[in-house]
């Protein structure tokens, strides 16, 4: 049979959309080897699509390829390398804030408050798509503070980061999505941009960031030494 391009595609999506899923839901453990024909019959698809999603993937440092062995799945950030991306997070989003209140960009409250009212409507169930559209919406909140900054520079640097798939990925372990405690966090910076205060601006975007790396780090840490028991 062959495949037109656009349902080459269309394929390619759904495999990509499914085995992030996966990796978010743990069904593809951190650390584990893929095998491209294993996988392929579990989910029902060829391997043109699943190379193709798998190759997007490692784009987003979600897995990992390497010569001679294959794909496996990206390991989690430990402890210090979370520090470490949430203080580059810190960084290059207070300086996109202080640049938005500093021209006066003022518009982007509206497209802000829209993302943060999305993200309150999504109805979190058993699926981790609902967790992929939060993440989604949560990452767009973030970028568009960075990318407001109007250094392109910054805003390519944080792409490069893929800093809200590393941290949709401890989901799982804290058994539920931080939705109510993220969402009032997002109307604090908001109200900060709209009254054109610097200080509460990046006072509450750090606080953010480091409140919602605790949350998500303490049940982690939890069922590690439980684990050890």
């Amino acid at each position: 049979m062959i495949i037109k391009e656009k349902e080459r595609g269309e394929t390619t999506e759904f495999v990509y959309t499914l085995l992030k899923e996966m990796i978010f839901g743990w069904h593809l453990s951190p650390g584990q080897k893929i095998n491209i024909s294993l996988l392929g019959r579990e989910i029902n698809v060829s391997a043109i699509p699943l190379r193709e999603a798998l190759s997007r993937l490692h784009s987003e440092n979600l897995v990992i390829f390497e010569p001679n062995k294959g794909y496996r799945v990206s390991d989690i950030l430990d402890e210090v390398k979370m520090e470490q991306m949430l203080e580059a997070r810190i960084l290059l989003e207070t300086y996109g804030v202080r640049n938005i209140i500093r021209f006066n960009r003022l518009n982007i409250v509206e497209e802000l408050s829209r993302l943060t009212e999305k993200m309150m409507s999504i109805k979190i169930g058993a699926s981790y798509r609902e967790v992929l559209e939060f993440n989604h919406y949560d990452h767009q909140f973030h970028y568009t503070l960075v990318a407001e900054g109007g250094n392109s520079f910054i805003t390519e640097a944080y792409q490069g980061m893929h800093c809200h798939l590393h941290i949709a990925r401890f989901y799982h372990v804290r058994g539920e999505v931080d939705q109510r405690e993220a969402a009032m966090e997002h109307w604090e910076i908001i109200e900060a941009i709209r009254t054109r205060d610097i200080y509460r601006a990046e006072e509450a975007l750090a606080n953010h960031i480091l409140d919602a790396k605790g949350r998500l780090m303490e049940k982690y840490k939890r069922n590690k030494m439980n684990s050890l028991e």
